[in-house]
């Protein structure tokens, strides 16, 4: 089934996005440039999916990867790697349906709201692989992470992005 992709210009723009994204989670969680390069990820677009990686209900899945670094002779040997797996078609679905809310102001929801969940799973505050219940609790807090970050930043104007997971975390 072919699906819906960002264009060029999405995707140029996908990337300024997830260094700006990059910067509010980061300042949020007090992390230093240096300290990025300890959460070890890469966002990928639907063209560079695998099968297994496309969902037709997210707007972005994380998949964990375990990865052995051989030229270590000691100390840590193993790191974890997230794929951050944006559904442009789901994306780009949603900015057709609701014409107030832009490509921007969503992608930018999504980058901290991914960023949030790996700078929690690499410190260990939640688990990666958890049960249903804890899953839509982690949800919850993210998203209310996530709205924290965003209320009061000056490159986030979409509002109404934000009253649509306010919504989401009262049904939770």
């Amino acid at each position: 089934m072919m699906h819906e992709q960002f264009t060029k210009t999405e995707i140029q723009k996908t990337a300024d996005i997830f260094s700006t994204a990059e910067e509010l989670t980061g300042n949020h969680f007090k992390l230093s440039s240096s300290d990025w390069k300890r959460f070890k990820y890469d966002v990928k677009t639907l063209q560079e999916l695998n099968q297994n990686e496309i969902s037709q209900d997210a707007f972005a899945t994380l998949s964990k990867y375990t990865c052995q670094n051989e030229s270590f002779d000691f100390g840590q040997r193993t790191f974890s790697f997230y794929k951050i797996c944006l559904q442009d078609h789901n994306i780009l679905r949603a900015l057709k349906r609701d014409p107030d809310i832009t490509f921007e102001g969503l992608l930018l929801y999504i980058a901290v709201h991914e960023l949030i969940h790996i700078i929690r799973f690499s410190r260990f505050v939640t688990l990666f692989e958890s049960n249903e219940h804890k899953k839509r609790d982690e949800e919850k807090i993210v998203h209310q992470v996530t709205s924290t970050i965003l209320r009061p930043s000056s490159y986030f104007r979409d509002h109404v992005v934000l009253s649509c997971y306010e919504k989401y975390i009262d049904k939770m």
